[in-house]
């Protein structure tokens, strides 16, 4: 058995570096797309610049300097497994092209710059070309107002990222631990004919040779049919064409881990030697692992006991940021205005306009207003936050609170419950009251606020989610006051319409309604583009989604390194006490009773180091902690399984014997 645990070992390892090389390349793909050599995080919140005159600028750069530029999106319709580049000029197709995308399951396209549309240019970016393209557009960023952060391409970069962002650095560490179990486990094989040539007289040289080759082409055959398999799979998916890269890749990997394989063998080798004294008294060779095999699974204990809470953190933590980035797929085609203003002067003379276009919007159905007021400003214990919405957006979200959603009409009269603006709880009236105659087109007084506004109380089960004043960011109320206002253009006055737009809280669910409307509008000067505002978040998702599945996997892969360790020393343990379990087993006992000894023995050494850790670590003041005690029961039955299993294993040897 133990032997197939050390071939299935080896095969494991092959595969776990295939995955690592995989996720190396969709590492360096996903953040270096098109064979580009650097990435930009460009924010043009604060440039003057016009969409239209920014990609035309780019695509005259592009044309000029020979710069390979291009915009990364995540698709709004399946924004977990679509990713498109949008081309600027001179390296931009003539027609859409479909990219081959390494990671399985995702999908996109090259498009040329002025498909852009609605998406916004903040976010992403990919570039490369010589020095003096790469340097006339980070001087091209800087004269006009864009924000960047820059990281270009190394190996080390996209290594560390792919093992630390991705969790893949569990994997990496797992596959060491299992290096190293697979050592030692091929040493208990080979422990008694190692000391019968000893007893023979063979030379040092060759027995310890003998047993670095035979294990090196142990773990190359198996390692070598892992990859083929690692291969094929990679041709099954149809990537095909990134079959040589990911061949060099895993390639890599696993002659390291062959190297470092042998260096253990040399190490293991030297501490296992059989001694004379060893020989002459007949202890059986498989002893000189006890220390060894015991040290090991008490480490992997460890490590099992600190990636515990790391890895069940960081999945819960990626796994929740991209269901709450997810949420705003209800609102992926939503569109906020960009406008250039350069004082406060000249923004009061555009906010007419800007209130003329919100009231047009909203008498079409087609505006959605969703404001948060800062949390701890609702006055009161009873709510969370207080959140000023209107019609269409609670229509909107309705998908998120409700799964009838042919409801959504009449959302808040399944979810809330309605409050009288006189009977609300007095701190939240009173910060109300006084907003209220601030934001008030009737003037700074309290005329229509228990008449054109209603108040509901939120009750359902789902968090409520709404828009702080800052575009691109979304925030979770469990019991928000929610104040709907049925006609905002005609409840607010003209410079809280104008502030809603330019925050994003104000936003318009038709792209192209907005861009005719803004053609017949003093507007069009001075709007700069019209952007999708879920873009950013949903590309987040991806990100998040992707990390979630890797961190899942590499911490599977931590639990498969403690069944090894354990097995191993469970494998020694038998074997040492063959004969003394023989006779317990004779004798009548039952396994339970016969292992009752070595599982208290277990059952402390996961007491204490999960404990030890858990107190390390930061006990109770870091709930993520409480996983770490996860481990004790989960140590102690897979141990209990593999000393039985192995227990009787060696009986019925023994007994064969002895018939």
């Amino acid at each position: 058995m133990l032997k197939t645990l050390v071939k299935v070992t080896s095969f494991g390892i092959a595969i776990f570096l295939s995955l690592l090389a995989g996720i190396a390349m969709s590492t360096a793909e996903s953040a270096f797309p098109w064979g580009t050599e650097f990435k930009a995080s460009l924010d043009f919140t604060h440039s003057g610049l016009s969409k239209d005159q920014a990609i035309a600028e780019l695509d005259s750069m592009a044309d000029g300097s020979g710069l390979r530029l291009a915009k990364v999106v995540a698709d709004p319709n399946d924004f977990f497994n679509s990713r498109s580049l949008y081309v600027f000029r001179r390296a931009a197709p003539q027609e859409p092209q479909d990219i081959d995308w390494f990671k399985p399951g995702m999908h996109g396209r090259l498009l040329p710059s002025h498909d852009l549309g609605t998406a916004s240019l903040n976010g992403p970016y990919v570039y490369s070309g010589g020095p003096a393209a790469e340097r006339a557009f980070l001087e091209w960023t800087d004269a006009n107002g864009v924000g960047r952060s820059v990281v270009a391409r190394n190996p080390a970069t996209i290594l560390s990222q792919a093992l630390i962002e991705s969790g893949a650095w569990l994997t990496l560490l797992t596959c060491a631990v299992l290096s190293a179990t697979a050592v030692i486990s091929w040493y208990v094989l080979r422990a008694r004919a190692r000391a019968l040539k000893a007893l023979h007289g063979a030379r040092t040289l060759r027995i310890a040779s003998d047993d670095i080759f035979s294990l090196l082409g142990s773990f190359g055959a198996s390692a070598a049919l892992g990859l083929a398999a690692s291969a094929a799979a990679v041709v099954f998916q149809g990537k095909a064409s990134h079959l040589p890269e990911f061949l060099l890749t895993a390639g890599s990997f696993i002659a390291c881990a062959a190297v470092g394989v042998g260096l253990c063998a040399l190490v293991m080798g030297v501490m296992t030697w059989p001694t004379i004294d060893g020989l002459a008294s007949r202890r059986p060779p498989e002893k000189h692992f006890g220390m060894v095999s015991e040290i090991l699974k008490a480490g992997t204990l460890v490590l099992v006991a600190v990636t515990l809470p790391v890895i069940g953190a960081s999945i819960a933590q990626a796994a929740n940021l991209s269901t709450q980035n997810a949420k705003w797929q209800v609102l992926k085609d939503n569109v906020a205005l960009r406008i250039s203003v350069q004082s406060d002067a000249e923004f009061a003379t555009h906010q007419e306009a800007l209130r003329n276009i919100a009231a047009s919007a909203s008498r079409a159905g087609k505006l959605t207003m969703s404001y948060a007021f800062p949390p701890g400003n609702s006055g009161s214990g009873e709510f969370d936050g207080i959140v000023l919405v209107n019609p269409e957006y609670l229509q909107t979200i309705a998908p998120l609170l409700i799964h009838e959603t042919s409801q959504a009409q009449n959302l808040l009269d399944r979810v809330a419950e309605p409050v009288v603006y006189d009977f609300l709880p007095p701190g939240a009236k009173d910060f109300w009251s006084r907003q209220f105659p601030l934001l008030n087109r009737a003037g700074n007084n309290h005329q229509g606020i228990d008449e054109t506004l209603r108040y509901y109380r939120y009750t359902g089960p789902e968090e409520f989610p709404a828009l702080p004043p800052v575009v691109g960011e979304m925030v979770q109320f469990h019991h928000p006051l929610i104040i709907v206002a049925d006609r905002p253009a005609e409840t607010f006055n003209d410079s809280t319409m104008a502030a809603f737009l330019s925050s994003g809280n104000l936003t318009f669910s038709d792209a192209s309604w907005v861009n005719t409307n803004l053609q017949e509008s003093s507007l069009a000067a001075a709007v700069l583009s019209v952007d999708r505002i879920a873009d950013a978040a949903l590309y987040n998702s991806q990100l998040q989604n992707q990390s979630a599945g890797l961190k899942a996997l590499s911490f599977a892969l931590v639990l498969l390194a403690l069944t090894m360790g354990i097995a191993v020393s469970a494998i020694v343990y038998s074997i040492s006490g063959a004969k003394r379990l023989f006779v317990q087993r004779t004798a009548g006992w039952t396994w339970s009773r016969v292992l009752r000894r070595r599982m208290t023995w277990e059952g402390a050494l996961a007491t204490a180091l999960a404990g030890g850790m858990f107190f390390a670590l930061g006990a109770d003041r870091r709930p993520e902690t409480l996983w770490t005690l996860t481990g004790i029961p989960l140590y102690v039955a897979i141990s209990l399984t593999l000393h039985i299993a192995f227990a009787k294993g060696v009986f019925a040897k023994t007994l064969a014997r002895r018939a």
